[in-house]
């Protein structure tokens, strides 16, 4: 059999760093024309923003546990607890829109045996009397023990826990809020944090800041490169951290804080932003050189 030879083509694309496609020839002068004709070369910067503002807005997690040795039980006290909860927030002006479950569950408690568990031990059996000369056997010595009862299983509880995130417009009220909700029977309190309800007007701030700060990037890595700046070629928002408040709060609330609440700290809140910007290099212009004299 004859095989025939395969011819094959390969396509070299040449790739380089700091270069921006190639454009298609172009009439008419100026640096846009003379840069469609060839690679652009650019500077890529990320440059970065951030905008502060006083919180508005305040959410928390809250809630009730009770254990007892029936489901039903517990159920019972969680359920009169929870509905003396919500009562309270509602006489301090919280809707029920900013009031919803965030989880209810029921488990078993089985208390921790140390050591061991006792095992039974089994009776030994007695043995018959030896049999007299001529006679027949005698009858066992004594009678058989009765069986060793088992030990005790240990008594098993049922706990009940009903949570609710609860958001708080008036952030004034935030102290009262917890206060209230630990005197109609919480005994949770997950967490406290602060934030900004709206946020358009930090986040065009932010992104005003980081737009001069890459501006500012680019144009001092030029200078240090010996280059000039060109326009802008693109620009991209860098997805990551928006805002930024204070750090949770988490406790177990069964005392009483005194003075009207827990004290709290608002502090501020910091919205940020990052964005990537494109810009070109001015071509450099070279000065025709002189003809030699004769």
């Amino acid at each position: 059999m004859r095989f025939g030879s395969v011819l094959a083509f390969v396509l070299l694309v040449p790739a380089s760093f700091g270069l921006i496609g190639c454009g298609g020839p172009h009439h008419g002068g100026g640096w846009g024309a003379r840069a469609s004709q060839e690679a652009v070369r650019h500077i890529t910067v990320v440059g970065h923003g951030e905008a502060q503002g006083k919180p508005d807005i305040a959410r928390t997690s809250l809630g009730v546990e009770a254990s007892a040795p029936t489901v039903e039980e517990a159920m019972n006290q969680t359920s009169a607890r929870m509905k003396a909860i919500l009562d309270a927030l509602k006489k301090l002006g919280i809707e029920e829109k900013d009031i919803q479950t965030a989880n209810f569950s029921i488990s078993v408690e089985r208390p921790f045996m140390e050591g061991p568990m006792p095992v039974p031990m089994p009776m030994p059996v007695p043995e018959a009397a030896p049999a007299p000369k001529g006679g027949k056997a005698a009858a066992a010595a004594a009678p058989a023990a009765a069986p060793v009862a088992p030990p005790p299983q240990p008594s098993v509880k049922y706990r009940v826990s009903n949570t609710v995130e609860v958001t708080i417009r008036d952030v004034s009220k935030a102290s009262r809020v917890l206060q209230a909700a630990v005197d109609a029977g919480a005994n949770n309190v997950w967490s406290v944090s602060f934030g900004i309800d709206e946020t358009k007007a930090l986040e065009a701030t932010a992104r005003e800041k980081a737009i001069a700060d890459a501006k500012a990037r680019a144009e001092a890595l030029a200078k240090l490169s010996g280059l000039e700046l060109g326009p802008v070629i693109s620009v991209s928002e860098v997805i990551g951290r928006g805002p930024i408040g204070p750090m949770p709060m988490m406790a177990t609330a069964e005392a009483k804080w005194g003075g009207g609440g827990p004290p709290l700290s608002m502090g501020e809140v910091t919205y940020s932003t990052s964005i990537e910007v494109i810009f070109g290099i001015k071509p450099i212009t070279k000065t025709p050189e002189s003809a030699p004299a004769e």
